[in-house]
């Protein structure tokens, strides 16, 4: 994905969402991601600059943790994004 020509307002960040897992328990039933989603967790693709009051903590590829609801869902090309502002990260790493 080509993110070089593309930027995100001062105080949000553009994440990647992980790669979708399912659970296959031994009785053949597959447990959906979204089955446990109390938070939701990515990589940090782009960020904004942050503004005088709102710093910006996380860089190009850390990982977050943010509640599920709180990011926007986004498509650029073939892949699904999501669109959050920093106030709403609850951890990075």
């Amino acid at each position: 994905m080509e993110l070089k020509d593309k930027n995100v307002l001062p105080t949000k960040i553009l994440v990647e969402k992980p790669k979708a897992r399912e659970q296959k328990l031994a009785s053949g039933i597959i447990i959906p991601n979204s089955a446990d989603e109390i938070t939701s967790m990515g990589t940090v693709l782009l960020t904004g600059s942050g503004t005088d009051v709102v710093s910006m903590p996380v860089k190009k590829g850390d990982n977050v943790m943010f509640p599920p609801r709180a990011a926007t869902r986004v498509r650029l090309g073939d892949d699904d994004l999501w669109l959050l502002n920093i106030q709403d990260v609850l951890l990075y790493w």
